[in-house]
């Protein structure tokens, strides 16, 4: 058996404290140090792509940037223009976790990913918006004059084993636009 004296204890408590205080020193230095990184400012008028996340992990991302955060918030007033029609198609978060494609009058197809939303600027009259999915084709036709807006959501499910549902949605303009508050603007469109 060692016997310490008292001033090997003395010294050996020391040198524990000291080490514990290191340590915590260190520990304490890396937190403040990742915090002050997390507060480093976003650039609100960055284009960039848009990536879903599903419970923090299968990130689906837009090809193409989607418009900065600034036009995201200016989006979501839901403003009328005096020279377009405006419609916004919303995509709801839990449809799936994939890339979807839409298109307005038979046009050029337009991504989107779960939990986001298009805004389209359209001449006034009746407009067909088409998605397809699973091999079927999902219309829904709209009218509309100058100044208008109006909002459309898609929802549906993905199983595990491989089947899926999607449709239009028939909720209320005010359920939509608490949807889209909470989705993110992908493509912001002039089709005029």
């Amino acid at each position: 058996t060692t016997y310490l004296y008292l001033p090997q204890m003395v010294d050996q408590f020391w040198e524990n404290i000291m080490k514990t205080w290191i340590t915590k020193t260190i520990v304490v230095s890396a937190c403040v140090l990742g915090i002050a990184g997390c507060a480093t400012p976003v650039d609100r008028m960055a284009e960039k792509p848009y990536c879903h996340t599903h419970s923090g992990r299968n990130a689906y991302c837009t090809k193409d940037p989607a418009p900065s955060i600034a036009k995201d918030d200016e989006a979501k007033s839901f403003a009328s223009v005096p020279e377009a029609l405006t419609v916004y198609v919303l995509r709801y978060r839990d449809d799936g976790h994939h890339q979807l494609d839409i298109s307005v009058d038979g046009g050029a197809a337009m991504e989107t990913v779960p939990n986001s939303m298009i805004r389209l600027r359209l001449k006034e009259g009746t407009h067909q918006i088409t998605f397809n999915v699973g091999g079927k084709t999902f219309d829904r036709t709209i009218s509309g004059t100058k100044g208008e807006v109006r909002l459309l959501g898609i929802t549906g499910t993905d199983y595990f084993w491989g089947k899926s549902s999607h449709q239009w949605t028939n909720d209320s303009v005010d359920q939509l636009k608490q949807r889209a508050l909470r989705s993110r603007l992908i493509k912001d469109i002039t089709l005029l």
